[in-house]
């Protein structure tokens, strides 16, 4: 795939401010293998800070750099992503990629650089970032594994959408409250109910399953979330009934199991044992 970045030209202007929701902007350098960010300063042999204009406005203040590029010096010009905040969204926004970066190997296409070098990089300069680029790899490794052993998964993928609150039913919590997973007997619900709807802060209960993906779409009163689940059917945990006003209240009731974060390889530990 082409990736669709600066050509190699003798001037770039570039501004350092930050975009709406705190977005942090970023210019990646990069010839050959070699792949810098701009700092501020000029790099000997990659790029020449000609001239700069400072804007002062509170937290929106920002420095506009006039810059030479050494010959060979590509560049990438952008902000972390508007829906999730990251890097790999706002990457993909940069350079035109035509799918969502979710591999190292879709980081080093859309970077125009070899798996290695992408690699270096983002583990020195984006340390969170590279380490959910490595669950991914871990998961879809495990998953390979299980196909060559001819080990059977019996999982279902679910999504589950939500959103376009009406005022009253965000009043009753309805960013907060856990959605039920369509034909199962299981929910998904946030970890902390302060944060948002995303991957890490979302788990499956109520049956065995692992979070795949979480993602925003821009829309009315919140907009709209997709949460992408792997579970295992008929792995749901029975629900007790609710007690009659007379009827004495149980002293235990079975708990839900939690999976917040649960990989393929917990999935294969508890449930991918059966073989063809």
């Amino acid at each position: 795939m082409t990736t669709k970045t600066t050509p190699a030209v003798s001037s770039l202007t570039y501004s350092d401010g930050i975009g709406s929701r705190g977005r942090r902007p970023f210019l990646i350098l990069i010839k050959g293998e070699a792949i810098t960010t701009f700092k501020g300063e000029t790099t000997p042999g990659t790029v020449v800070v000609r001239g700069t204009d400072y804007s002062k406005n509170g937290k929106w203040s920002h420095t506009t750099f006039r810059l030479e590029l050494a010959q060979g010096v590509r560049a990438i010009s952008g902000r972390d992503g508007w829906e999730t905040g990251k890097f790999v969204e706002g990457l993909r926004s940069a350079v035109s990629f035509g799918q969502a970066i979710d591999t190292w190997g879709d980081v080093a296409n859309a970077m125009g650089v070899s798996v290695p070098s992408a690699m270096q990089f983002l583990k020195d300069w984006r340390p969170k970032a590279a380490e959910a680029l490595d669950q991914v790899d871990m998961q879809l490794e495990a998953l390979d594994a299980a196909i060559n052993k001819n080990i059977i998964i019996d999982t279902e993928t679910v999504v589950v959408s939500f959103g376009g609150p009406t005022n009253r039913a965000i009043a009753d919590g309805f960013w907060k409250n856990p959605k039920s997973i369509f034909g199962h007997g299981g929910e998904v619900r946030l970890i902390d109910a302060e944060k948002g709807w995303t991957k890490e802060n979302t788990q499956v209960v109520g049956l065995s399953g692992a979070v795949l993906s979480a993602t925003h779409a821009s829309g009315y009163h919140g907009g709209y979330v997709s949460v992408t689940v792997a579970v295992v059917p008929g792995s749901e945990v029975a629900k007790t009934e609710e007690p009659q006003a007379d009827a004495p209240i149980a002293t235990s009731v079975p708990t839900p199991e939690p999976m917040a974060n649960a990989t393929m390889d917990d999935l294969l530990a508890k449930f991918g044992s059966k073989r063809r």
